[in-house]
């Protein structure tokens, strides 16, 4: 499994996230992939880290596909590649939640896995220097990539569920995973062969299967599990990832989650993510005890593995340099 970084401290400006990922790089980190939810932008940060960086690939998991039209997606990646100067780009597109979608950007959310599939297929068709996509949701006419990428722009498709899993394995050029344990993560491979076969296709040679790692690196279990569900608690209210949740074998929780959410109890919502799904959906630990998770999600079929390292800047070193690649 190739070891990244993911440049996401909570809190952390721009400047600082590049400055990270010159250190990962120079700790032999060999991709970056970089998050979106309402911290720095991710095509902007992207093209920052591309040009103080020299060896590394990235990738971002994810955008999601209602707050911007594949013209400006397939713009930006053409942007980033040649800031790469023929590195790999990843844009790892994903339907996001209903509260981002619609009321953060005030975007329709209905019905995402269409538009995911659309978006995708319209991106990597004006990537390629067609000029026009009609779909049912999107539609981009008569326009010409001016500024096309200089090396390999691979989409993937975030996904957690069974379906989205399928159209990853549909359309995709990889797969961006979250918030699993590793005993899930064969489940959701044999979804995606699933979604390959019933569409025909043959996974492309290039397919990865990539998973963003939330990890607190300490002596403190009790606190690093603390970290996790004030940061991610909230993440399993939201209807697509309280369902995930119940995939993954926890219905009840599931449940206790989403009434304690509507209820305002902020605190039932902690609870209710007990130690037993915190430790498979998070890495909490010492150093040699997240090496020894990131070899389960290696065995499981994860090609990727991005660390995003909960904590200040200066944990977050500490953390990189503790799990530097050997």
């Amino acid at each position: 499994m190739r070891l990244a970084f993911s440049p996401s401290a909570p809190g952390a400006d721009a400047a600082t996230l590049v400055d990270l990922c010159v250190e990962a790089e120079a700790l032999g980190f060999e991709e970056a992939w970089l998050a979106e939810v309402a911290g720095p932008e991710s095509f902007a940060l992207a093209g920052a880290i591309g040009a103080a960086t020299t060896t590394m690939a990235l990738g971002v998991a994810v955008v999601p596909a209602s707050t911007r039209t594949p013209a400006l997606l397939a713009m930006g990646a053409g942007t980033i590649s040649q800031v790469l100067r023929g590195r790999e780009f990843c844009l790892g597109v994903g339907s996001s939640s209903q509260v981002i979608v619609e009321t953060w950007h005030g975007a329709p959310f209905v019905p995402p896995l269409a538009r995911v599939r659309e978006t995708v297929e319209a991106t990597r068709a004006l990537l390629g220097g067609e000029r026009s996509y009609v779909g049912t949701l999107v539609r981009a006419e008569r326009f010409t990539l001016a500024s096309p990428p200089v090396g390999p722009v691979r989409l993937f498709v975030g996904a957690l569920g069974p379906r989205m899993l399928r159209l990853a394995g549909a359309v995709g050029d990889g797969v961006c995973l979250n918030l699993m344990p590793p005993e899930v993560v064969p489940r959701q491979l044999a979804e995606i062969r699933r979604g390959a076969e019933e569409a025909g296709r043959d996974l492309p040679g290039h397919f990865r299967v990539m998973a963003r790692f939330h990890t607190v690196v300490t002596d403190d279990r009790m606190a690093g599990r603390e970290a996790i569900r004030r940061g991610f608690g909230p993440y399993f209210a939201q209807p697509v990832y309280n369902r995930f949740l119940a995939w993954c074998g926890h219905p009840d929780a599931a449940d206790a989650i989403a009434a304690s959410f509507t209820a305002g109890d902020r605190a039932g919502v902690a609870a209710a993510l007990t130690d037993q799904i915190v430790d498979g959906v998070a890495m909490v630990g010492s150093s040699d005890e997240v090496t020894a998770r990131l070899d389960e999600y290696a065995a499981a079929g994860v090609d990727v593995g991005a660390i995003n390292l909960l904590g200040s800047p200066e944990a977050v070193a500490d953390g990189l340099k503790a799990l530097a690649p050997p």
